[in-house]
């Protein structure tokens, strides 16, 4: 018996409905409207708090007191309206109130799944399950001559030969001159495009290490370039990517936790959808 309450005490799906039970109550309880009876309006401190905090987020200081006399105005006039809406039956079957309600419940819900702590066994599996998310794309590092705007087959042949004639050399032969950097450490792919322009690196991915090679297309010109390191993609490890990791495990299970509320709540209703000839239609989650 004690085992079998151990493991239900470490339940994630029963830490996230006791925590939206909290969270609802105190939501619930903590409109501040200080209602007494249906017909009364009481405004409590904590609404005049809320009031002069909301003021504060906007304009960047504390309402003066004639602002803060007409916030409370304009929230009796609302609350007025509102209490009036509701007594008339403006809110059924109006589209913008049903949304705003689905809203404020999957709120609730996704909130208690912010609160939920997963094991690093449990981070580990989820970054394993996900690894192509967070791989880190191939780097490359390169050195470039630029060749100009049109040069020649020929011209293009002959520099390529010249260049792969001396492959140890460090200073390739002089090109054309440009303001574009001859050499660049270790880039990802969109770092490399940025200094070159959009298309550079799909064209230099496969070319070999240590060899000349083009040409390449820029939008500054022709190039000849040499791969000088490449890195492969890989998966970085938890310990590097673990807020990240984190975030989208918190994400999923929320995901998760509102389907599973929102079955637990449809099982308490009766669900009856009639076709074209009045016949009970199959209703789908």
């Amino acid at each position: 018996m004690t085992k079998i309450l151990m493991r239900l005490l470490r339940e994630p799906l029963l830490h996230f409905f006791a925590a939206g039970a909290v969270i609802f109550f105190l939501y619930a309880n903590n409109d501040g409207s200080g209602e007494s009876a249906p017909d009364t309006i009481a405004i409590s401190a904590v609404q005049i708090d809320r009031l002069t905090a909301q003021f504060n987020a906007i304009w960047r200081r504390e309402p003066t007191a004639d602002e803060l006399v007409k916030l409370v105005n304009d929230y009796v006039r609302e609350e007025v309206y509102y209490r009036e809406a509701l007594a008339l039956g403006l809110d059924q079957n109006d589209a913008v109130v049903r949304q705003r309600m689905r809203q404020k419940i999957e709120f609730l819900s996704d909130t208690g799944a912010q609160l939920l702590e997963p094991t690093e066994a449990e981070l580990q599996a989820f970054l394993k399950t996900n690894e192509m998310k967070y791989q880190q794309g191939t780097r490359l590092a390169l050195e470039q001559l630029d060749l100009g705007q049109m040069p020649t087959p020929t011209d293009i042949a002959q520099k390529l030969q010249e260049l792969n004639a001396n492959p140890t050399t460090t200073k390739p032969i002089s090109g054309e001159r440009s303001l574009l950097p001859a050499e660049i450490r270790l880039s990802r792919p969109d770092a490399i495009d940025s200094i070159y322009g959009n298309g550079f690196f799909a064209q230099i991915s496969e070319f070999p290490v240590g060899q000349w090679a083009g040409p390449v297309h820029s939008s500054y010109g022709i190039h000849l370039v040499r791969i000088l390191d490449r890195r492969a993609a890989q998966a970085p490890g938890l310990a590097t990517m673990r807020a990240s990791v984190l975030r989208d495990w918190r994400a999923e299970k929320a995901v998760e936790l509102r389907e599973l509320d929102y079955l637990a709540r449809k099982d308490r209703f009766t669900i009856e959808i009639y076709g074209r000839e009045s016949q009970p239609a199959e209703a789908t989650p």
